[in-house]
């Protein structure tokens, strides 16, 4: 849940970014969490981008990762582009990263 603040600061810095604007979506996933948690989280956070439900770890798994939270970001045709594990309280220094892979 601390995420979500740095998380939506991320997002709006990113769109609006001219060299990142309509390149990337943001995704979150909540682990271990139903469609009600997520519903919940996303309106309390006022996050602004989708969050999907993933009450069996199956994203994790898919993914081979387990550790939380987990930060990607996804170019256009949904390759992952930027990935951190952990969490982050930097929103400025994440975008850094993400401008670095995203051309």
């Amino acid at each position: 849940m601390a995420q979500a603040p740095v998380l939506n600061k991320l997002y709006n810095m990113a769109n609006q970014d001219q060299t990142l604007k309509d390149k990337l979506k943001f995704i979150a996933v909540g682990k271990d969490n139903d469609n009600n948690a997520m519903k919940m989280w996303k309106v309390f956070h006022k996050v602004p981008f989708p969050i999907i439900a993933d009450p069996d770890a199956m994203f994790a798994k898919a993914l081979n990762f387990s550790n939380y939270p987990v930060t990607m970001v996804l170019d256009k045709s949904g390759k992952i582009v930027w990935v951190h594990v952990g969490a982050f309280d930097n929103a400025e220094e994440a975008l850094k990263g993400i401008k670095a892979v995203v051309k």
